[in-house]
């Protein structure tokens, strides 16, 4: 028996020493080969232990819940494996060898083989959870010693069928706020900010770092997570000073571990449709209503009977056509796939983890099939992450990540927007979809109310093509030899992006069916050309850019113990360099750099007291250079209370007790350009005018800004929170009540009077603003037989106020924006719609001669059946002093999350429900208020039948009373920003769903591997919302008012496969 172990062991070194060797080696070693190498020699060290047994079991946790990825190892050797889904492991071992179990917040546990080969094992949970090792910024510590507020979620609640893991956050991680704009493949990422908006300057986005690294999370593939935290105070932020003023996102990539090789594979295959999409009127119901928006007014009918006739019967559609553009652009259904595979392992020198993965989703455009290139919608990236770990030295790891990714786009040559755009301005009625011949339909001369159909499917395609490189080398020197838990610590990282924009573009000519003699005597249809066009082949323009990213970071790092006392300590020095390949003037085509160094010391006491105090002091070139660098401290205490000896009577119930408290400032670049203190003098600048009717002029050089003495903008930020573990730790609580300020917000000056002769109005530090709120994660877990459920919900709710705006007093207290939120919205109050009883004098107007008391509008004639706004001054005109703030905004205030997980047996199934509240939008543009184009251009939406009529005298009806053409009597006055167009913009929505069923483990071991689970995955399945025009959580201003034209947001119905081997 000792032979044959000593037989394995050699193997081992044997490998070791091979792949270290293989690491120094000047000649390439081919991936595939060397993952076979390891792969066929770790499998043979273990397959010639003779006379060895095999062990099984299940590890479950205090709550007879099993436990997956618990560490089994034989002590002493590197043999070893994980429990599977179902908490299930094998593992080969002497028959008289020990094995030892860990797992993350469990208490590592022994067990004596002795011959047994069944052997169940309960872990017991670690209240404290000592020995877990969180992120914090630039480092680790121990969970029960950070005092910082910090959030996380599980890397597996981001394995999603979404191309884009920002999409997926909102209401998972508390103090997280996510709102996704678009369903576009390849751009549906979301706007994502740490409790909220802060900033009246703008810059709200968190610093995102992977791998520590500044680095985006759109493009990540989410099954190379290992973990996931976000930093939300001061104290866990200020280290990064100017970078993290708006909390912090770290992402860590995974890593190795000593083992065999493990192979994992995940695919699935998915449909997609759109969650909601614009509900257009028919052809039949818009020239009635336009009849009827003429007519009321005193303007005669645009349509006649006949033609209205003829449209419902579907006389001649080239003729009388009846044509739902969304229908006509939007195919269904489309598709999305991934496949994701990795490989990890290592020995004790050296472990690595490498991934390949592919995401393929087509969009839902329309395409003609007939073409000849290919002009489907979709978006294909590949991703790659290798992640090496080497033990150069006993005292010296290194670490070297190599990750990026390769994107394809294909997208219609014309501006996704302008499609919308088309399609909610070109009328049911204007033209068919094609005619005859494929000649494309169109009528107007200058080429505009273009054919939504054609702009989709016959005028050419778009390819984008990007890639990323990321790269970091971090090297680790342990110098225990001069004090122990000293290390020092290096870091250099260089990223790089490129891409490449193509596009193939056409005008075809269009035509228009002869409106008087519409056929020819053989029946053939006689169309007149509308517009020449420009080719009627592809044409061909580019554009390339790129940019780079280079980071240095040193650091020296202390961590030591002494009895019950603990000490760690942190100096560290960063640097970053940018460089834009797209910068168009000087300013930006100079490199931008930022640096800075950071500190840190804790210290506790016993695991009951724990105090940190962090600084960074930062540099920035955008400021003046006696302002350019700026120091930034915070300080935090924690108290785990459920330690104390006064406690012990409540530990049965209440296993774990803290509170904890941070204050600290951090710094900002305060919304201020770059070289905000240098004035700019620039040529090709408006000059003199003269001559007849000023016809005649000279440009030249002048000074369009001025300097001022920019420093940075600086928040305070305080943080309360408590964390408490109960009921056998089955219930679980996080808490935090939270408050900034920020001042120093950079802002253009309102209280400079134009006669000084400035060419604009200065900038300078002058915005105040105050952000409060609370956030929090409650989680329960139970278990009955069987059968087990978790349930977590998260949290989180800001205000933000302006305190200082830099504006002058205002005549009226409601005009002034101080005590209003940063994207609150001002309008007129809208009480209701006149109505008939309000013309008293029966002259079809409403004026002060029905009644007195009647304010005087601004926007020319008010009839009944229009709206009624409040006149707020009393002065019986309403104007501009009558507007007041009447909303807060498209960003909710509150954003919360509930996730649902059961398991039994083998079959498990979770959902999870994303709400928010207190966010708003205000519907304008051609659609959604109707025939407000030139000339009465737009579509309609079918809800315009809810409108005032006189039969139907209705003063709360949904639309006003309608009018034809933007200069038509009341479309002024019916289309004001006011709160009859504003509508709250809450949901609940089932985010996932998720059902899934795992092979049992005497079937997968007959297969030959280790686990297997088969799932069905799905996204967006349904939303409970009072917002029923479109998606309530898409922005869709697409530079004509919020009118539902944009991309929409899709929903995904996927089947698919996980196994490991």
């Amino acid at each position: 028996m000792k032979k044959q172990l000593l037989l394995s062991k050699g193997l081992l070194s044997s490998f070791n020493k091979m792949f270290l060797f293989c690491l120094r080696s000047r000649k390439p070693l081919r991936i595939s080969t060397f993952l076979l190498l390891l792969f066929f020699t770790l499998n043979a060290s273990y397959s010639f232990a003779q006379g060895s047994i095999t062990v099984t079991g299940t590890v479950t946790d205090n709550n007879s819940l099993p436990l997956p990825a618990v560490s089994v190892m034989e002590k002493g050797t590197q043999n070893g494996t994980q429990t599977d889904f179902d908490g299930k492991y094998t593992i080969t071992v002497n028959s008289g060898a020990t094995l030892i179990f860990t797992y993350v917040g469990m208490n590592p546990l022994e067990m004596s083989v002795d011959g047994k080969t069944v052997i169940d094992v309960a872990m017991e949970n670690d209240p404290q959870a000592l020995d877990e090792v969180v992120l914090v910024g630039y480092g680790k510590q121990k969970k029960i010693s950070v005092v910082g507020a910090q959030s996380t979620i599980e890397p597996e609640e981001l394995q999603l069928p979404v191309a884009n893991l920002s999409s997926m956050l909102a209401g998972r991680v508390a103090g997280l706020t996510g709102v996704q704009r678009s369903g576009l493949p390849g751009y549906d990422g979301a706007d994502i900010w740490i409790r909220g908006l802060s900033n009246i300057s703008g810059g709200n986005s968190p610093l995102i770092l992977v791998d520590g690294v500044q680095r985006s999370l759109s493009n990540i593939d989410p099954r190379d997570i290992a973990s996931f935290t976000v930093l939300k105070d001061a104290s866990a932020t200020a280290v990064y000073g100017i970078r993290g003023a708006n909390g912090v996102i770290l992402i860590e990539t995974k890593r190795g571990e000593i083992g065999k090789p493990e192979i994992s594979v995940d695919y699935y295959e998915g449909v997609t449709q759109f969650t909601q999409v614009p509900d257009l009127a028919d052809g039949v119901t818009y020239m009635e209503l336009a009849n009827e928006a003429l007519v009321t007014r005193g303007q005669p009918a645009r349509y006649s009977q006949q033609t209205i006739e003829r449209t419902a019967n579907n006389y001649d559609p080239l003729l009388y056509p009846n044509v739902d553009w969304i229908d006509e652009v939007f195919n269904d259904f489309g598709r999305n796939r991934r496949v994701s595979t990795n490989v990890s392992g290592g020995a004790e020198q050296a472990k690595y983890y490498v991934s390949l993965g592919y995401y393929d989703e087509t969009g839902l455009f329309v395409t003609d099939g007939l073409e000849n290139y290919d002009s489907n919608t979709k978006f294909q990236r590949y991703n790659f992450t290798s992640n090496l770990t080497v033990d150069i030295t006993s005292t010296t790891e290194m670490h070297l990540g190599v990750q990026g990714y390769v994107s394809n786009g294909n997208y219609p040559n014309e501006p996704i927007n302008g499609i919308f755009s088309q399609a909610m301005l070109v009328p049911p009625v204007e033209y068919p979809v094609m005619y005859p011949g494929g000649f494309i339909p169109g009528i107007s001369p200058n080429g505009d109310l273009r054919n939504p159909y054609a702009d989709v499917a016959l005028r050419g395609y778009r390819s984008e093509n990007k890639n990323q490189l990321y790269s970091n080398l971090r090297l680790t020197q342990d110098l225990d030899f001069l004090t122990e838990g000293l290390s020092l610590s290096g870091l250099f990282s260089f990223d790089v992006y490129n891409q490449q924009f193509t596009s193939r573009g056409k005008r075809e000519p269009t035509y228009y069916v002869n409106q008087l003699y519409p056929y020819t005597e053989d029946g053939m249809l006689l169309i007149n050309q509308t517009f020449e066009g420009d080719n009627n082949f592809l044409g061909y323009s580019n554009s390339n850019t790129g940019n780079r990213r280079f980071y240095l970071e040193a650091s020296l790092n202390y961590d030591r113990s002494f009895g019950d006392h603990q000490i760690t300590g942190l100096m560290l020095l960063n640097r970053t360099d940018y460089n834009d390949a797209s910068a168009t003037n000087l300013t930006d085509g100079l490199p931008f750099r930022n640096q800075g160094l950071a500190g840190r010391i804790t210290y506790s006491y016993d695991q009951r007291y724990f105090v940190e105090a962090n600084a960074g002091y930062n540099g920035s070139e955008n400021f003046s250079p006696g302002n350019r660098y700026g120091f930034f401290p915070s300080l935090a205490a924690g108290w785990v209370i459920s330690n104390e000896e006064f406690f012990e009577p409540l530990l049965e119930t209440i296993n774990y007790f803290k509170i904890r408290y941070s204050d600290g400032k951090v710094g900002s670049a305060s919304g201020a350009g770059r070289f905000s203190y240098l004035s700019r003098v620039e040529n090709g600048q408006a000059g003199y005018q003269f001559g007849e009717n000023a016809g005649d002029g000279y440009g030249g050089i002048s000074e369009n800004y001025q300097g001022v003495e920019v420093t940075w903008a600086e928040s305070r930020k305080q943080d309360l929170g408590i964390e408490i573990n109960a009921f056998n730790n089955s219930f679980r609580l996080i808490f935090d009540l939270f408050k900034e300020r920020t001042e120093g917000a950079f802002l253009q000056r309102s209280d400079v009077p134009n006669f000084i002769g400035l060419v604009s109005d200065p900038y300078g530090n002058l915005g105040t603003t105050e952000n409060k709120g609370f956030d929090g994660t409650i989680e329960y877990n139970k278990i009955i037989n069987d059968f087990s459920i978790n349930l977590r919900g998260t949290f989180s709710y800001n205000k933000n106020t302006i305190i200082e705006n830099g504006v002058p007093e205002q005549p009226y207290p409601w005009l002034d924006r101080r005590g209003a939120g940063l994207l609150s919205r001002w309008g007129y109050v809208a009480e209701r719609l006149w109505t008939l009883d309000d013309d008293t004098n029966g002259d079809g107007e409403i004026n002060q001669d029905d009644n007195g008391d009647i304010a005087e509008v601004t926007t020319g004639v008010v009839m009944p059946g229009d709206i009624k706004y409040k006149d707020l001054n009393g002065d019986g005109i309403i104007d501009s002093y009558d507007r007041k703030e009447i909303g807060k905004g498209d960003v909710p205030y509150l954003t919360y999350g509930l996730g649902i997980s059961t398991q039994y047996k083998n079959f498990d199934l979770s959902l999870f429900f994303q709400g928010q509240q207190g966010a708003d939008i205000m519907l304008s543009g051609i659609g959604i208020q109707p025939f407000s184009g030139d000339g009465g251009r737009g579509n309609l939406y079918s809800i315009a039948t809810d409108r005032w009529t006189p039969e139907n005298d209705d003063p709360y009806a949904t639309y006003p009373r309608l009018s034809y053409g933007s200069s038509a009597v009341g479309q002024s006055n019916n289309t004001q920003g006011s709160t009859w167009w504003q509508r709250d913009q809450d949901f609940v929505r089932l985010k996932t769903a998720e059902f899934g069923y795992t092979l049992p483990k005497p079937v997968v071991e007959r297969i030959g591997i280790s686990n297997a689970r088969f799932y069905l995955r799905a996204t967006n399945l349904f939303t409970l919302t009072n917002f029923d025009l479109w998606d309530p959580e898409l922005n869709t201003d697409n530079g004509n008012g919020q009118n539902g034209g944009q991309y929409p947001n899709i929903s995904v119905a996927s089947i698919g496969v996980n196994f490991r081997f």
